[in-house]
Order: structure tokens, then sequence, then C-alpha cells
């Protein structure tokens, strides 16, 4: 290709998840440095040139129609666990682009779990279209070739980010241990309340340590992280970061990192912070079956951990080096199935200039 064309990228941008918004910053790095294509992001509320409103049909008829392809940036698009709307949002952002005759990429996946008849042929109909389709987790990939459709395992696009070399071990006089939950909606929200309550006290307890809870999707999970603290007697922060960088900060200052979102986990594999994975969430599994299956360190993971656990966890942790080569695996991995989707985006795109 002779001149940079635009894209259209779909995802979960512009609702305040910190790990969506870290998504996008990975992949906008790279499509930047690949000098092929013009980004333009499907967002909540736009505030820049290249964003177009999401929830606007005609905005986005419009910028698919003024756009050489659709592309999918990373995130569980296609699933409805959380809601059937969102999934039948993506899938007919794919059906649309189709009709429009402009080529469907999707990168890093997750894809699943898809609930119902109706669901899965819709899914299935719609996957079709696409052009090339990247899994971020082996469970993904394994669903979709069940749902016969072929694929490529390319991981999760924060890996994207270029490993960080050299970090210094946190010195702090008592250990700091970063909490980031999410909310599970009121069905379950008042137990996970008292589970962290008496976890924080537990290992409060024993070591004093200082507890910051660091809610990675505030509009989210900032109400449950208010209520835990308001029932603690002693100082508990509450860290909203702004930014990768922030929230980089935060967790490679700590000592462990316990966390039932994704991302969090990400972070802190990639700065090396020892961690405890709570499993309320199938892609939690995944991604420390990802980091062993690169030869990386068994990472806890337990349905909520008591404080014998963390304690254990604190007193024995993994080599801070350790998360680091994994991650640095997982990223290799990672921009080797970028590159080689750049190359079927640009030989897609170049025949459809000719």
């Amino acid at each position: 290709m002779s001149e940079k064309q635009a894209v259209v990228v779909a995802g979960y941008y512009g609702f305040g998840n910190l790990g969506d918004e870290a998504i996008r910053d990975a992949l906008v790095g790279e499509l930047t440095r690949s000098e092929l294509v013009t980004p333009i992001f499907l967002v909540a509320a736009p505030r820049r040139a290249n964003e177009v409103k999401r929830s606007s049909p005609i905005r986005v008829f419009a910028a698919l129609r003024g756009a050489s392809a659709l592309l999918f940036g990373g995130g569980g698009l296609l699933q409805n666990r959380t809601s059937n709307r969102s999934l039948y949002y993506y899938l007919s952002l794919i059906l649309l682009a189709h009709l429009s005759r402009r080529p469907v990429f999707l990168l890093g996946q997750g894809i699943g779990p898809i609930r119902g008849m109706l669901a899965r042929g819709a899914t299935h109909y719609a996957l079709s279209k696409a052009v090339y389709i990247g899994c971020r987790d082996q469970r993904s990939l394994d669903l979709l070739v069940k749902m016969g459709q072929s694929g490529v395992l390319d991981g999760d696009l924060f890996f994207l980010f270029p490993p960080i070399e050299h970090l210094p071990t946190p010195p702090n006089e008592i250990p700091r241990i970063v909490l980031s939950l999410k909310d599970p909606g009121t069905a379950t929200r008042q137990q996970l309340i008292e589970q962290s309550v008496e976890l924080i006290k537990g290992v409060h307890g024993d070591t004093s340590a200082l507890f910051i809870l660091l809610p990675f999707f505030p509009a989210k999970d900032l109400s449950l992280a208010a209520q835990i603290t308001c029932r603690l007697s002693f100082p508990c922060q509450i860290t909203c970061p702004d930014s990768v960088e922030e929230a980089s900060e935060a967790i490679a200052s700590a000592d462990l990192l316990i966390s039932s979102r994704l991302h969090p986990l990400e972070f802190a594999l990639r700065v090396g912070t020892p961690m405890l994975a709570i499993a309320e969430d199938p892609k939690v599994k995944q991604l420390l079956k990802e980091v062993r299956s690169v030869d990386g360190p068994q990472i806890s993971c337990t349905p909520f951990p008591s404080p014998e656990k963390v304690l254990l966890v604190l007193n024995y942790p993994p080599q801070r080096d350790s998360l680091q080569t994994a991650y640095r695996r997982l990223h290799e991995r990672t921009t080797a199935a970028f590159s080689s989707f750049l190359s079927k985006l640009e030989t897609v795109l170049g025949g459809r200039d000719g």
C-alpha cells in the first residue's frame, strides 16, 4: 500500500475500564509504527478527531463506508455472560461491515461463553464473514474451532507493550498489598464485602500490611472499594489510576497483588509483582494457563483467598525475574502474531486497492 488507509477499530473503549484502555494504547502504538493504517475508534463519548460515537448507527455506518476495513481490537467482546445486547452489538458490526464490503479482522479476542442456540448460531454466522480471527487464549481458540471456524492464537493485546527490563524491588518497611476486585453485582456483593473485610483484617493483624484498593473499572468497582474501606478501623487507601503508567507504578510498588480482574494480573506480570488470582472469571484461570504454557511460574488461584494463603504467598513469593521472563515470552508470541496479522492486512487491503 502506498498510502495509509482508514480502519474502524471496535472495542469496549471510552467507558473508563483501564484494562480496555490499556489494550487500546498498546494497539495504537503498534498500528502507528506499522505505517499501514489510520485507526478510527468507536467509543462511548468521542473526544478526538479519530473517534466516532459507537451508539450512533448513522455515524458508525458512515465511518465504515469511509474506511477500508473493520478491526476488533482485543477484549472479551464475543460473549453473552454479561449481556446478550453487547454480543449482538458486536455481531451486527461484523455483518454491517460485510454488507458494506469491508473486510473484518479480529485481534486478541476472548470468545465465549456464548449461551443459547440463537446466540451461538448468530455468532457462527457472523464469524464466517471474518477474514482473520486471532484469539487471546487457548480456551477461546478451542471454542472457535468447535464452532467450525479457523483462527490463530495471538494473545491478549496488552502483551504488545514492551517488557520492563529494570525495576527495583520496593523497599517497603511493611508489606504493601494491592487489592483489585471486580464488583460481582447485587446478588453476591455483600458476601464479597464480608470476605474482603475479613481478609484485610486478618492479614493486617499479623503483618500491619497496608492495603491499597485499586478499582480498574471505577464506574463499577469504586463503590465496592468504598464499602470495604468504610468497614475498617485502620487506614486503607483507594487509588484510581488514570493511565497505564500510573497503574503500573501502583502495582510495581506492591509486595503482592490480589485480583479478580484479568488486566491487573497482566500488569503485575509485566512489572514482576507477585500475585494471587481470584477465580471469579474463566479468563483469569486461562491467563494463568498461558503463563504456564511459556514455562512461567505457578500462580496461586483460589475462589477467594484466606489470610493464611496471602501470608504464604507474601512469605514465599515467586521470583520477580521469573514473572517478567514469562511476560517477555508472551510479548514475543503476541508481537510475532501481530506481524503476521499486519501481513494479512496489507495483502487484503492491497488487493482491495487493486
